[in-house]
């Protein structure tokens, strides 16, 4: 379209003259090139009976009383009910309902707000625009609580949700039916919106738990992440994604056109002009959109689809890559939690059915990019995308939860139950999940050892324990609750606290040190945790190490072994289940009653005094000697876990409970009044003494159901003995497992135990019926005897240094690594995983498919993409985090060997 037939069009609205002609009334912008509708609304003419009973309500309105479901303001989704301050964050709390339309009603204790009644809106908040424009946005302040209410604005909420519902209802309507006066009423709706946008402010809506409306410090984009023109969060709720839909419906009907020709100027132009462009102008502004509200650049792109702005399409599409390359790790995951994984991942399905088969105009050729879109395939230009898509169910629950870290969701699904487990790991995550067993014995116990990019818990080393169908050692997960402080805090986690304070290091990474997912039945993970304490100096020591052993098709137990040297007090925490009742009970009798825990004065400057205040109706006494407790559910006390605990040094116990959250409600269904309805069992095993204090805690985990299996558990002592070897004896019917575990580095030095097993490595398991050995573990090691038995191999690990990183992606025939280091060629080594440490200290690992020999250099090719991108002394990684690394890059392929007697 010229300009000339633009200037012409103007003229004759100003004049107020109905243009009819096609090809003029559709001029607005670039949109006229496209045809319409661009979008798929999913409705025709056979379903104009249902679309038109869908709308009777909205036609039933004169026109101005629909468009004043069209608020003039901003509003918010925060207000708490001054009666109750139930539910959680002020979010959501009131219901309302079109029949009473300036109503509030509480859910929780059913309280009515109404505009004349109890709690009037008298205080006044001045808000200026970015035209100058000064409004009062009316409130009522409960002194007391020191809380705003701004019910109106709440009110406005619901209404802009009904009218835009009612939009796109008359839209379908139009479609379904070519009736004019269904696109008038969206066309009035549209044009309504656009003259209020004008005039609004930039509102921030944040902080938790008391939720703040006030006016931002700018009222000029880029916006802060709490704040928005017309949404209440930036980037991704500023985009009218309703409107775009309704203006796309009704984009070839002439009422645009005749509404123009009654208000005297283009409404199309406005629309597009004046709303939809500001809109993703002020969007672009921000600086990133590797987001988890992702699924607003789709509305972009049907936005520049709807328009005919392909620059829109181009940009929209460069960050929805960045997404999921830039967004997610090497092992396909998304870089805060599994449940903000799959809300990304939500949204980027929705940006991809947006962007499929996207084709530019012809001759259009990005600017930026230097691209041309034909036929657009998403998943063809973003072929990692296959392995983000369910990258969290490799660690999800037998029953199809999803693994509760970081901020996820307790009793998510996603995948459904399996039938069989078996240990797996998100080793660019930082999580490893032991597994094993079939049907109802299926068991998993995790290690979580990744760094806090967001929606993050302070849980380095943390670990759970799901058995015989429960999460019976849990993370207590997601909550948007009062004491959100406590869920995310360091001992509201299985793990070793140091000095009663959160880990607080950044970055906050753990390193993967060994992964063996099965060796003949039984598999091992051990992890370092040190960064995440960088706010303790002098601690060079944080690492856990677990082994699942299993004993027979039904059951298994599992060592832990968690070693600390640094700070001055350090308390291993355990909780039980956050889901269900359980009792307690503990060998050591009695104990000195006590309100809470203490907290040493040595270290009271900066311990987390808020959270271990959570930990109430304690029971304390001190021990020296091994002891074990019981978690059991009421009812059924032959149902639960049995704990171990090898102490050898003195420690103080302390047994009592926490808050378990997670039965207040999930979401904006939970209560803060129900905070302390619920609780869990919490151990907590305190050792303090002048820094640098070690520790070395050794624990056996019994998960049983209907009996226990295990009949002993005992320590083993060792000759030379070592602070940080510990052994035991495991017994178990006719079999007595002997456990080694050192930290002992190459060349090994020999281990002996009282019970006559030798170890020249890192862990060793021999298993006996009466004397007789019947099987053999021997992790990271070169010697494991017993009696006449011996189980030797040259060497514990391989180790060298990467030259080079092929990677298919690069155009090179597999993934890899280089290395002038021998190993042995073929498959021998095939399901090893090989841990690279790189220039920066980090450690990352991966799976070995096959060793080949190339050009006199050994090529380790790998199961996954690495994801590394190698050049000079410069490592890149090419996914989540894409640090820019200086140095070498070595490795190390810890070796495992056992051998079995036929019984």
């Amino acid at each position: 379209m010229g300009l000339l037939p633009h200037i012409l069009r103007s003229v004759l609205l100003s004049a107020g003259i109905l243009l009819l002609v096609q090809g003029i009334s559709h001029a607005a912008g670039n949109s006229a090139g496209v045809k319409h509708p661009v979008l798929n609304h999913g409705v025709g003419p056979a379903d104009a009976a249902a679309c038109e009973q869908a709308v009777q309500r909205v036609m039933a309105m004169s026109e101005e009383e629909m468009l004043s479901y069209v608020p003039e303001r901003h509003f918010t989704r925060f207000c708490h009910c001054p009666e109750c301050f139930g539910g959680v964050d002020a979010d959501l709390i009131f219901d309302w309902s079109i029949d009473r339309p300036d109503e509030l009603k509480c859910r929780f204790c059913g309280f009515l707000w109404t505009p004349d009644g109890k709690y009037p809106e008298t205080t006044e908040l001045l808000a200026t625009n970015s035209l100058g424009e000064t409004r009062a946005y009316m409130y009522y302040y409960d002194e007391e609580h020191k809380t705003s209410h701004h019910f109106s604005r709440h009110i406005d909420l619901h209404k802009r949700e009904w009218i835009h519902a009612q939009g796109r209802a008359l839209g379908r309507a139009f479609l379904a039916t070519g009736k004019p006066e269904y696109a008038r009423r969206v066309a009035l709706i549209l044009d309504r919106m656009a003259e209020t946008y004008r005039h609004m402010e930039v509102i921030k809506v944040g902080g938790t738990p008391n939720r703040y409306f006030k006016v931002a410090d700018s009222q000029q984009p880029p916006y802060t992440w709490d704040a928005g023109r017309w949404g209440w969060h930036s980037p991704g709720g500023e985009l009218p994604s309703g409107a775009i839909e309704m203006y796309d419906m009704i984009y070839n009907s002439p009422e645009l056109d005749r509404l123009a020709g009654q208000r005297g100027y283009d409404v199309r132009e406005r629309i597009e002009r004046e709303f939809f462009l500001p809109t993703l102008e002020a969007v672009a502004a921000t600086k990133s959109h590797v987001d988890n509200y992702v699924a607003y650049l789709g509305t972009a792109i049907n936005m520049a689809r709807v328009i005919n702005e392909p620059k829109w399409v181009h940009w929209a599409f460069r960050w929805i890559g960045e997404n999921v390359n830039a967004g997610c790790f090497y092992d396909g995951m998304w870089h805060e939690s599994p449940a903000y994984h799959y809300m990304t991942t939500s949204g980027l399905r929705h940006c991809f059915s947006s962007a499929v088969g996207y084709t530019d105009p012809p001759g259009y050729v990005d600017e930026v990019d230097g691209r041309r879109y034909e036929d657009l395939k998403p998943e063809v230009e973003l072929p990692f995308w296959a392995k983000v898509q369910d990258a969290p169910l490799a660690i999800s629950y037998p029953s199809g939860d999803l693994a509760v870290v970081h901020d996820t969701w307790a009793k998510q699904k996603v995948g459904g139950a399996r039938t069989q487990t078996v240990s797996t790991i998100l080793p660019g995550f930082g999580h490893a999940s032991l597994g094993r067993g079939t049907g109802a014995h299926q068991m998993q116990a995790q290690l979580h050892f990744s760094g806090a990019y967001g929606h993050s818990h302070r849980d380095a080393l943390q670990m759970t324990l799901w058995a015989k169908g429960k999460e019976m050692l849990c993370d207590v997960g997601y909550t948007w609750s009062d004491i959100r402080y406590w869920t995310t805090s360091t001992i509201s986690h299985n793990l070793v606290a140091v000095d009663c304070a959160e880990q607080k290091g950044s970055p906050a990474d753990g390193d993967l040190l060994s992964f063996f997912p099965d060796v003949n039945g039984v598999s091992m993970v051990e992890a370092d945790g040190r960064r995440a304490y960088g706010n303790i100096g002098g601690l060079d020591r944080y690492r856990r190490l677990l082994l699942m052993v299993p004993v027979s098709a039904a059951d298994a137990y599992v060592v832990d072994v968690f070693v600390v040297n640094g700070g001055s007090v350090h308390d291993w925490m355990l909780h039980g289940d956050a889901d269900e009742d359980t009792e307690v009970r503990c060998s050591i009798a009695g104990g000195e009653p006590l309100p809470t825990m203490p907290i040493p004065e040595s270290v009271a400057a900066a311990a987390s005094t808020q959270c271990y205040g959570e930990l109430r109706d304690l029971r304390h006494t001190a021990t020296s000697e091994p002891f074990d407790a019981e978690f059991t559910y009421p009812g059924d006390r032959d149902h639960g876990v049995r704990i171990y605990m090898l102490t050898s040094t003195e420690a103080e116990v302390y047994l009592g409970r926490s808050p378990s959250v997670r039965r207040t409600g999930t979401g904006t269904n939970a209560d803060n009044r129900k905070i302390y309805d619920f609780w869990m069992p919490t151990l907590v095993v305190r050792r303090s003494g002048p820094a640098p204090l070690s520790s070395v805690y050794t624990a056996v985990y019994e998960p049983f159901e209907r009996e226990r299996f295990l009949d002993g558990v005992e320590p083993v002592a060792v000759t030379p003995a070592s602070p940080d070897v510990c052994a035991m004896r495991v017994t178990h019917g006719e079999y007595t497992d002997t456990i080694v575990v050192t930290h002992d580095q190459p060349p090994y030095p020999e281990r002996l135990t009282a019970d006559g097993v030798s170890l020249q490595g890192r862990v060793g398991v021999v298993r006996r019926r009466g004397e007789t050995v019947v099987g053999t573990w021997l992790f990271e090691g070169t010697d494991l005897r017993c009696g006449q038995n011996r189980l030797a191999v040259e060497a514990g690990s391989f180790t060298g240094e990467i030259t080079a990183a092929p990677r298919i992606a690069e155009g090179a025939e597999c993934d890899g690594f280089l290395t002038a280091a021998k190993l042995p060629p073929g498959e021998v080594l095939k399901g090893a995983w090989v841990i690279v440490t790189h220039g920066n200290g980090f450690t990352h690992g991966y799976p070995i498919e096959r060793i080949d020999e190339v050009n006199g250099m050994t090529r380790i090719v790998l199961g996954i993409d690495h994801g590394l991108h190698v050049e000079g002394s410069t490592t890149r990684e090419v996914y989540f985090p894409r640090r820019s690394i200086e140095g070498v890059n070595t490795f190390r392929a810890p070796l495992a060997a056992s051998a079995m007697a036929v019984e």
